[in-house]
């Protein structure tokens, strides 16, 4: 059979003289349109891995009936070297007349297909994640780049890691410097995804998770021990995705236990320096796998422990001014809309409220996010007398996205006494 093979970045067609009724997993053509795609875009990026020899897979994990698309991952495998690691991407390609059309996630030409592609193939949920994240990284501009991120540390919340490989490259030493390797003090290895999204297996043995969220960054997980296997799963921020270990499934080094923790935006890598992630903005040393991270005057470098304040957002502040009254025995609501900020609210969302009445003690106070989801802030005190309620509340919202209307309710459980909201405010 003889082939005519045409590549670009994002897409390759692979047209075959006959195309059968094969379903996706024997298509003719289709493993090889992926594996040249992926290794053009590897050339482009720069890297030698496809030079080195260590092999490729195509994991076609989902096809249609007809067998005409085809949807799954593929890498292109590492020598067993310190500083290698594999390079993974989801693929999508559609078999026409002409042979096969393969576009990698990240790209224009994926987002193109994948608003094409059948139900069988990708669904709903995973086309607007697809739309989202391509959206967002398109409009991401420079000054966009060195803001907080929106994106957790991938541990929990308030617990301490080490920093044991300051940032660097996805394989060592070439640029950018996208990566940071971090392991846990405590007995409890988990490692947890970094904010809401989607997630994806890469290798075919598992240990390598990638999440695709819709504020246009991608988050890598590396050298996984007992992970989840997800084919699109919807994941929150703190969900459980495998433990850190020395595994090394498509390939690489790892001399300790730990997780290879690595940022895209869109389809390109993109350095850590100046990126805000669980309250630590990084910085790059003299070499890959040099700096640290600094929150406030306080300075963290290698070796060092810090802890993981969650995914803060810069401290953007929305509030709402006017008064609504509360009727005895009555409830109100004050709403704030929110915008232009990436990603899901955070784990820290501060909420401040300032309501006046008779007997603060009837009053039930509640955030509503924008789908729905209610956030208890007060239960009524039946024995507190006072008349103002000034206070800050903070709030794990991460299960609301961050855009959207927000409400504060104030519910009065109790007779004889009246009041009003007074102001209110969410800072992100």
């Amino acid at each position: 059979m003889r082939h005519r093979l045409s590549t670009v970045l994002g897409v390759i067609v692979l047209a075959a003289a006959s195309l059968g009724a094969a379903p996706a997993t024997a298509a003719p053509g289709l493993d090889q349109a992926v594996v040249q795609l992926m290794t053009a875009r590897s050339q482009a990026d720069g890297s030698k891995l496809a030079a080195a020899g260590a092999g490729t897979e195509v994991n076609v994990q989902r096809s249609s009936p007809r067998g005409d698309w085809a949807f799954g991952s593929s890498v292109i495998k590492a020598p067993n070297v310190e500083g290698a690691y594999p390079e993974g991407w989801l693929f999508l390609a559609q078999r026409t007349a002409t042979g096969w059309t393969a576009a990698l996630d990240g790209t224009p030409e994926f987002a193109e297909l994948a608003a094409r592609a059948p139900a069988a193939v990708l669904g709903t949920g995973e086309k607007q994640t697809f739309a989202a994240n391509a959206k967002a990284a398109a409009a991401r501009t420079a000054a966009a780049q060195a803001a907080p991120t929106g994106l957790s540390l991938p541990y929990p919340v308030g617990n301490q890691w080490k920093i044991i490989g300051g940032p660097h490259g996805w394989s060592g030493q070439p640029r950018p410097w996208s990566s940071i390797d971090l392991d846990s003090r405590a007995a409890d290895r988990s490692v947890l995804a970094a904010q809401s999204g989607r997630a994806y297996w890469v290798c075919s043995n598992g240990g390598h998770i990638r999440i695709i969220h819709d504020n246009g960054w991608t988050t890598e997980y590396y050298h996984l021990l007992n992970e989840i296997r997800p084919n699109g799963t919807p994941v929150r921020m703190g969900d459980y995705l495998g433990l850190t270990s020395t595994r090394i499934p498509c390939g690489g080094s790892a001399g300790s236990n730990h997780v290879h923790f690595a940022l895209k935006s869109g389809s390109s890598w993109v350095p850590l320096a100046d990126k805000t992630i669980g309250g630590w903005t990084y910085f790059e040393g003299s070499s890959a796998y040099g700096g640290g991270a600094r929150r406030g005057g306080t300075t963290r470098y290698v070796g060092d422990w810090i802890q993981n304040y969650g995914p803060e957002t810069g401290g953007r502040t929305f509030e709402n001014t006017d008064n609504h009254d509360v009727a005895d025995l009555g409830q109100a609501e004050s709403s704030i809309t929110v915008g232009g900020v990436p990603g899901n609210a955070p784990a820290n969302l501060g909420v401040y409220a300032d309501v006046h009445h008779g007997w603060r003690g009837d009053l039930q106070l509640d955030l509503v996010g924008p789908t729905g989801t209610v956030y208890r802030l007060r239960d009524p005190a039946p024995s507190d007398d006072g008349t103002i309620i000034h206070e800050t509340y903070t709030v794990n919202a991460s299960a609301s996205p961050a855009n959207g209307t927000w409400r504060l309710r104030v519910r009065d459980v109790d007779t004889n006494h009246s009041g009003y909201i007074d102001a209110w405010s969410l800072t992100f």
